[in-house]
């Protein structure tokens, strides 16, 4: 699945704390930039009783409704603003968690966030003055103002057009291997998107650790996972880990799969449970 992920082979040597020139909004940094404004994406509760001095509590559970189904663009612009931000700052995204400090810092690249650094380090790891967390206002302290990168984020219908069209754009998938494969079914129907290569997110983060990423050798691929936070974690790990652009399809295969019309290779169905009379159940 990967010959054509892959450039030629071509060994990027990318360290956690590289942010390349090509795509200097969002990378992964190992220590503090002076100038940039801190945000926490841990849980609210654990930020606002101790973090980096004068940082920020943005959780990802502020951006998320029921099941992870990312908010709309309008609210996640009110959330930011009541975090005290206008788009036009330099942030560092902190946190303890990868793939809720990803996805925080994705979302902030797709809403247009100027400069977006991401610290590949745990916050225990770090040298630095704490304090209590500043906890986001009940009202917006300011009015977000940056435009959003659209190329970045493709939609349903958008994503079936592309599939269709020739020749059909890169696809990457992060999930794990039997996910992708259809041995687990964690939505509708298991499978994946037609054509997707499997580029296991987890796979690439521990690459990225070692600074032996690689990275697709198509830019602006479409990366997607299951569902928003990792798939958008996902896009946050390619860009910053390799260096290349990619774009993201956020509903992911639980979106796709919920679609009984749209196609999907190695689809499989979940095998219902019979009950017995007496409560015993075949499986």
């Amino acid at each position: 699945m990967l010959p054509r992920l892959l450039a030629a082979l071509a060994l990027f040597s990318v360290t956690p704390g590289t942010i390349r020139a090509e795509v200097p909004a969002l990378g992964y940094v190992t220590t503090m930039p002076g100038n940039a404004l801190v945000l926490d994406s841990r849980p609210a509760a654990l930020c606002e009783k101790q973090s980096l001095a004068g940082a920020r509590c943005l959780s990802a559970t502020d951006f998320l409704g029921p099941h992870n189904r990312l908010a709309g663009f309008a609210d996640i612009a009110w959330v930011l603003g009541s975090a005290g931000l206008s788009g036009a700052e330099s942030v560092l995204v902190v946190g303890d968690n990868p793939l809720r400090r990803d996805f925080v810092a994705g979302l902030l690249y797709i809403m247009g966030q100027a400069r977006v650094s991401v610290l590949s380090r745990g916050l225990k790891t770090l040298n630095a003055p704490r304090g209590p967390g500043i906890a986001r206002a009940t009202v917006r302290r300011k009015i977000w103002q940056a435009p959003t990168r659209g190329k970045a984020i493709v939609f349903k219908n958008e994503m079936r057009d592309a599939l269709a069209s020739r020749p059909a754009p890169v696809v990457l998938d992060g999930r794990p291997e039997n996910a992708y494969w259809g041995k687990t079914v964690d939505a509708a129907r298991g499978g994946h998107l037609p054509g997707a290569d499997h580029y296991p997110a987890t796979s690439l983060r521990a690459d990225v650790v070692r600074g032996t990423a690689l990275g697709p050798n198509a830019r602006d691929a479409i990366a997607y996972a299951r569902h928003a936070v990792d798939g958008i974690a996902y896009m946050t790990l390619i860009i910053a880990g390799t260096g290349v652009p990619v774009r993201v399809y956020p509903g992911g295969w639980a979106e796709w799969a919920a679609d009984g019309g749209l196609p999907a290779d190695a689809q499989t169905f979940p095998v219902p449970k019979m009950i017995r009379k007496g409560g015993s159940q075949w499986k």
